[in-house]
């Protein structure tokens, strides 16, 4: 694992420090994957086309141990892109105050699900959790294209 900063095992959420070889398990359905801490990393519910709606909940993956940003993008799935017509959500872990911040909806188009649910999974070296783990969400916020903040 690259050294400087520290590392999470995608599938446990086991920390370990940078600068070292590490074995774990491979077994043929899971590639060996590791996150860098401050890492923020969102999913969203299983679609079956890139234009299919949902209800716009997405849980978001907040990798602890270092500050960290994100930025969201979305559009029509057309090339209005091209023309300005998307949105952007920045969102910003900052490690000393231990609070994630979901900035101002920034730009908008046909179409965009305005109204979001942000569902956290805090995830440290006293917090393991594996990326399919919903179980360890900790907090929720109704999102409505307001500036946010959560204090963990």
């Amino acid at each position: 694992l690259p050294a400087g900063t520290g590392w999470y095992d995608f599938y446990t959420g086991k920390y370990f420090d940078g600068g070292q070889n590490v074995t774990v398990e491979a077994p043929l359905n899971e590639m060996p994957l590791f996150v860098r801490e401050g890492s923020i990393i969102p999913a969203g519910p299983e679609i079956q086309y890139a234009e299919q709606k949902t209800n716009g909940g997405i849980t978001l993956h907040v990798y602890s141990g270092r500050k960290g940003q994100f930025s969201l993008y979305e559009d029509e799935n057309n090339n209005d892109y091209q023309k300005g017509i998307y949105s952007t959500i920045e969102f910003k872990w900052d490690q000393k105050s231990r609070t994630l911040t979901i900035g101002k909806r920034r730009g908008e188009f046909p179409g965009m699900v305005k109204d979001r649910t942000f569902k956290v999974i805090l995830v440290s070296q006293e917090h393991p959790s594996g990326f399919e783990s919903e179980t360890q969400i900790e907090k929720t916020v109704m999102y409505h294209g307001s500036e946010e903040s959560l204090a963990f």
